[in-house]
């Protein structure tokens, strides 16, 4: 199993690969078309991101003595999906803020953390 320092960075990396990945077009900096044709699947994506991005915060934090830490980790990823979907619509013009992505986003959120527990608790 990782460490604190190997957990914590691991999370935040992940974190930061999905925040460039929310606001740059990865088609448009490759310069490819899209190859890949299933419907909704950004949704499918944002879900996943989200899943394992508070999954890896909550193995982190359960290292880490805070209260109401699982509260928080979904708390902050249910906001920081929010705040991305912001930035997409100011900061991007090739990007739209969309409510399903925020929902998507909130999804996954929820089912890292009750995955996690679940995980944790057959342990």
């Amino acid at each position: 199993m990782l460490n604190k320092n190997k957990s914590f960075l691991v999370a935040l990396l992940w974190t930061l690969l999905v925040t460039f990945l929310s606001l740059v077009s990865i088609r448009r900096l490759l310069g490819i078309g899209d190859s890949i044709h299933l419907a909704n699947k950004d949704k499918i994506v944002h879900f996943i991101f989200y899943l394992v991005m508070v999954i890896l915060w909550m193995y982190y934090f359960s290292k880490v003595q805070i209260a109401n830490k699982g509260l928080k980790i979904v708390l902050g990823a249910i906001l920081y999906g929010i705040v991305m979907e912001i930035c997409q619509e100011v900061f991007t013009t090739y990007r739209t803020a969309d409510i399903l992505d925020v929902i998507a986003n909130s999804s996954g959120t929820l089912s890292g953390f009750f995955l996690y527990k679940t995980i944790k608790t057959k342990k």
